[in-house]
């Protein structure tokens, strides 16, 4: 197969506020890194709302109500961080915020540029999860997206598209024919892995992926037709 053609399709649902979707992205990434042919792999970003219609609110009041227990918050909080900093993650729950990150999917959706729009995703979750940013002000979106080389008018777009905004809700319907929740992940071959999992279980899922696509190539290699006919 050639390397320099991207045969392999990865596709990953995940959202800002979801505490353990950018330590599954960490980990995903880590993974796609050291597989051998990464360069045949296209990953697809997809959009999933854990709080559609949620107004904004700071993250440890919406713990809080969850759990109804300030022990098993904390606790969540913790295995949170914890996990977050073995992948270098930083997470500062005393200043994150939760709620409707349609606007930030937009946005997302509105970059065609591949290498641009993921750069724009890593911006987005290091600002809001580290830094306290906001993702629910679209002049707070617009400074970030400028900070990750967005173009002024790729912004505007963003939020005057209403294909974009169609498009999120069509990504979000598709997660939810296969799993209840994000992180998500949907490999070329069907499989799919739920929830921040190790890097080796990424690893394992690639090479799974290329196996298959390697025994499909065969098989297909067999089949001739000329003008008498097919053969196998």
């Amino acid at each position: 197969m050639n390397s320099n053609t991207k045969t392999l399709v990865v596709d990953i649902w995940s959202d800002f506020v979801c505490p353990w979707c950018w330590i599954a992205k960490r980990r995903f990434d880590k993974a796609l890194a050291a597989f051998e042919h990464r360069d045949a792999v296209q990953v697809n970003l997809r959009a999933y709302r854990i709080a559609p219609n949620h107004q904004a609110e700071p993250f440890k009041v919406v713990l809080l109500k969850k759990f109804r227990d300030p022990m098993a918050a904390e606790g969540m909080m913790y295995s949170v961080q914890s996990h977050g900093a073995a992948e270098g993650l930083d997470y500062q729950f005393d200043t994150m915020l939760f709620g409707d990150t349609m606007d930030a999917h937009m946005l997302v959706k509105a970059v065609d540029d591949e290498a641009l729009q993921k750069h724009l995703v890593e911006v987005l979750y290091e600002q809001s999860v580290s830094h306290g940013k906001s993702l629910f002000d679209r002049g707070s979106l617009a400074l970030l997206a400028a900070q990750a080389g967005v173009p002024a008018d790729v912004v505007q777009r963003a939020w005057s598209t209403p294909q974009l905004r169609q498009q999120v809700q069509d990504d979000e319907y598709k997660a939810s024919r296969i799993a209840s929740g994000v992180p998500l992940f949907v490999f070329g071959n069907g499989a799919h892995i739920s929830g921040a999992q190790p890097q080796e279980v990424f690893q394992h899922a690639l090479e799974q992926m290329h196996a298959r696509s390697q025994a499909e190539l065969a098989a297909s290699a067999g089949q001739v037709c000329g003008l008498d006919g097919c053969t196998l």
